[in-house]
């Protein structure tokens, strides 16, 4: 009973933790001009445009789309998305959450921290992080340190957890994939989701942490 206990209680104390996140961040970058704010972000946008990661995708030529199709229980869509962009981002950025419910206002933002935006990746060609080669499609291949931490930490790290489960803010697309929403504030449980519109609650601030998507991926925050 004391360990189920913890299993309940250690996903309401990432909530709290996240909730406050926001409300100081939101507090404090608010706070600063105008004029400063869009400086900064133009600066921190471009301080990783010359990346391992990013300059690999330009091989296969960055202005080429790549396609995402989306299932949840409600349908099975395909978006075509600028190759390079980190998925959360394009998803958003096309009026498509990969937050379920209230989670689209109570979540990281992309830091990698709140484990709200975890979805099941294959390939367009239907590999898997189990091949030797890792997961095609996205980069990096597999799991990164952030995604290692959270996905094992409650509610996610369940034993059955699908090994094709990411964070949607860590993982750039560079080629056609097949994401999978599941149900939940976590998006952890065995049933589909049902497909949420995107909410911009903060409007460029949903995008702040993305210093890895092409700068001129669509966005209908630009005018």
């Amino acid at each position: 009973k004391m360990l189920k206990s913890t299993n309940n209680f250690i996903p309401l104390l990432v909530l709290l933790v996240h909730v406050m996140i926001i409300f100081c961040s939101v507090r404090s970058f608010t706070m600063i001009p105008r004029t400063i704010r869009h400086s900064v972000m133009r600066t921190y946008r471009r301080s990783d445009i010359a990346t391992s990661s990013h300059a690999s995708n330009t091989k296969n030529g960055i202005d080429d789309p790549v396609h995402v199709t989306f299932e949840t229980a409600t349908q099975t869509k395909t978006i075509p998305i600028q190759n390079g962009e980190i998925l959360r981002s394009a998803m958003l950025k096309r009026g498509i959450s990969p937050h379920n419910g209230k989670s689209r206002l109570i979540n990281c933002r992309g830091l990698g921290t709140c484990g709200t935006c975890a979805v099941e990746i294959t390939s367009g060609s239907g590999n898997s992080p189990d091949d030797s080669n890792g997961l095609m499609g996205v980069e990096p291949t597999e799991r990164n340190t952030k995604e290692r931490m959270r996905l094992n930490f409650p509610p996610h790290g369940s034993e059955d957890q699908s090994s094709n489960l990411r964070l949607a803010c860590q993982v750039q697309v560079n080629g056609d994939v097949h994401v999978t929403k599941r149900g939940g504030f976590w998006g952890s449980s065995e049933e589909l989701a049902e497909e949420y519109e995107a909410e911009l609650y903060f409007n460029e601030l949903e995008y702040i942490l993305d210093n890895k998507s092409p700068e001129d991926a669509s966005s209908p925050l630009k005018k």
